[in-house]
């Protein structure tokens, strides 16, 4: 499964739960029947949105210059960063309280007698999962053509599929497998994801720096060291590690830089996160 397919199967899964703890909180409710017409709408306007997301995305890079799109690009790496470092980190510290927090706003909607709060609720939830997904796979998106154009939708649909099977085999195993292991685990997986678009802005910065005489320290491009016997990133195997976690095989001392105050940072974030949790 390549990065498409696991980001969208990962993020898909999150939009799948808060759908279906939606779909029971409705189906509870005496005109359940009213309100899944409005739950099925906001999922329609959610999606309407992470669409147009996609198509401003890849219409704004194909209208600029060559410098402009190499620019655009590296913005559009580290803004896709922060935003997973952002949600993994959020999900840490709120992921409990999640089902909670959805149930007192669908109750608030409810005793205003306003289904179509209900519709913004699920609008802006899958909206914002939807988003989440544009911006983190904008690298792609803006370099999608007729020869990539199939694969690219292939892991869409796949990853989708697979996020509908796995909340389905979860549903038949929750008590072996816990939501919270899963989602510790991928969530380690998505920042590394997180680190690997980092590191690709910072490389891909530098160059451009080169490219148009700014002065550069000679270090910071310099190979740190070579692994390349050990395990060469330009090989299959390599390149599953390269896009996944981040593995350089020569990496240059601003990468290496980068990795150790990324994970500083991360590791910060994470330790805030729990202790606000703990102290919920």
């Amino acid at each position: 499964m390549g990065q498409v397919a696991f980001v969208i199967w990962r993020e898909s899964i999150e939009a799948l739960l808060l759908i279906s703890i939606i779909f029971a909180w409705i189906k509870q409710n005496a005109d359940s029947q009213q309100g899944m017409k409005y739950l099925w709408f906001g999922v329609v306007i959610g999606c309407g949105v992470s669409v147009l997301l996609a198509s401003i995305i890849y219409g704004v890079f194909n209208a600029l210059g060559d410098t402009e799109q190499s620019i655009f690009m590296i913005v559009m790496e580290f803004v896709a960063c922060v935003l997973i470092v952002q949600m993994v980190c959020w999900m840490n510290s709120r992921g409990k309280m999640l089902k909670s927090e959805l149930d007192s706003g669908l109750s608030e909607q409810t005793k205003r007698h306003s289904w179509w709060g209900v519709t913004l609720i699920v609008a802006i939830a899958i909206a914002r999962e939807g988003s989440e997904i544009v911006v983190f796979l904008s690298s792609f998106i803006m370099n999608l053509n007729s020869h990539n154009a199939v694969e690219f939708f292939a892991e869409v649909i796949g990853g989708i599929a697979l996020a509908a099977l796995t909340i389905y085999l979860f549903s038949l195993f929750k008590r072996f497998i816990p939501w919270k292991i899963f989602f510790n685990i991928t969530g380690i997986i998505l920042l590394f994801l997180a680190l690997s678009l980092l590191l690709r802005g910072v490389e891909e910065s530098i160059n451009l720096l080169i490219q148009y005489d700014y002065a550069v320290p000679d270090f910071l491009y310099l190979p740190a060291w070579n692994t390349t016997a050990i395990i060469d990133d330009s090989t299959v195997f390599g390149n599953l590690l390269a896009s996944f976690f981040a593995y350089r095989s020569q990496p240059i001392w601003l990468s290496v830089i980068t990795f150790v105050l990324y994970w500083i940072v991360v590791g910060s974030f994470m330790v805030l996160g729990s202790k606000n949790e703990q102290q919920s």
